[in-house]
């Protein structure tokens, strides 16, 4: 029997199909004989359509009279077969929003069907550290192949692989050949009305080298879409971008309105000024409480206040020798916590948070923006 490579991981192919079962034969070829060593996977999961599920089962399996082209190719090559799991539950057929299976992807509801559902299943497959996943890009409509590597590149863990096999012609599309047999077979070419033999067969793997966005966005959990999932790792990699529109007392991220408490905005016009003007972070002590209160006038105008009472009021503790009254600490907490349910991305959203440089108790606070990254319109 064929030595396979010893590791500690479950090794898994997955693969993408319409009308060509072929694909899972031809991969596992290359993957399981050709490489060194070999790679044999413990799970295959296919992701197919209804019609394309039939021809699965009728070629790969022996179930319902099947032609077993799965167990062939063990038995040619000294796989277990039974060490394999594969079966009509490792086949995930395509499902419309109705919850009937799709003969074929012909639209755009199908397209975003097979996209979801591409996403879910590596999604669950990449969620346990002890899986390693070797994805293949071949088989299917074009877009499943897109779908797959995308979904991929989402999700996948440093020891995930993506490749496609290619196969020569006229083997790449003849539908009797599933991988080379070691006894060469002769196969006829109708179109060409000649016979090939299946040892002119060439079968080669193409790694495809992908960027890897798992730590970009860690939070991609739940049930999410392809959609939403391709949302939230934009926002992770987009440029932060902070507008304060003081007409409408409005604050954006990324565009996105934020909702701010008038406190918690004139804080975050604080903060926001200074790093605009490229000033170094500010220290909770009687100066930047004097600053504070500055910012204020300039925002509410001179009358009192509820905000200006606070702070002057915490003005007072830090004259009378306390080094940090509660009140900063809270407003601090307050204005990050509501940063933080902007409807960003945890990840997007914690670049815009309000951050303590150096130790106590010369801590400082400022944003981490650059001063082109926040823009203040208007008039207070």
């Amino acid at each position: 029997m064929m030595p396979v490579q010893k590791n500690n991981y479950t090794d898994i192919l997955v693969c993408v199909t319409g009308l060509t079962p072929q694909v899972v034969t031809e991969t596992l070829y290359a993957l399981a004989v050709q490489s060194d060593p070999p790679w044999v996977p413990a799970e295959i999961h296919v992701i197919t359509t209804g019609i394309g599920r039939d021809r699965l089962e009728l070629s790969l399996l022996d179930s319902r009279g099947g032609q077993d082209y799965l167990g062939r190719f063990c038995r040619d090559y000294g796989l277990d077969r039974a060490a394999i799991r594969f079966d009509s539950d490792y086949i995930h057929v395509i499902r419309g929003v109705d919850g009937s299976e799709l003969d074929d992807i012909v639209d755009e509801a199908g397209n975003h069907a097979a996209a979801d559902q591409i996403t879910r299943l590596l999604r669950e497959l990449t969620r346990d550290p002890g899986n390693r996943l070797h994805v293949s890009l071949a088989g299917g409509r074009k877009t499943m192949g897109f779908y797959i590597g995308y979904a991929l590149s989402l999700y996948a863990r440093p020891q995930d692989r993506l490749s496609h096999v290619l196969v020569n012609p006229p083997f790449e599309s003849h539908p009797e050949f599933f991988y080379p047999p070691p006894q060469p077979r002769t196969l006829s070419v109708p179109d060409r009305n000649c016979f090939v033999s299946t040892a002119d067969a060439r079968i080669r793997l193409a790694e495809i080298p992908f960027v890897r966005l798992r730590d970009v966005q860690p939070m991609l959990a739940g049930d999410l879409s392809f959609s939403e999932a391709v949302a939230l790792t934009q926002q992770a990699l987009d440029r932060p971008e902070l507008r304060i529109d003081l007409d409408r007392r409005q604050a954006y991220l990324q565009g996105r309105p934020v909702r701010l408490s008038p406190t918690q905005f004139t804080w975050l016009v604080w903060f926001a000024d200074r790093a605009k003007r490229g000033l170094p972070p500010v220290r909770f002590d009687e100066e930047g409480a004097a600053e504070l209160l500055r910012v204020i006038d300039w925002l509410e105008g001179h009358g009192p206040n509820a905000l200006r009472k606070s702070v002057e009021s915490a003005l007072e503790q830090l004259r009378a020798g306390e080094k940090r009254p509660n009140y900063f600490e809270r407003a601090l907490s307050r204005l990050n916590d509501a940063l933080r349910k902007s409807g960003l991305s945890p990840t997007a959203a914690e670049k815009y948070r309000v951050r303590s440089f150096g130790r106590r108790p010369h801590t400082r606070y400022g944003l981490d923006l650059e001063p082109g990254q926040i823009h203040i319109e208007g008039e207070p």
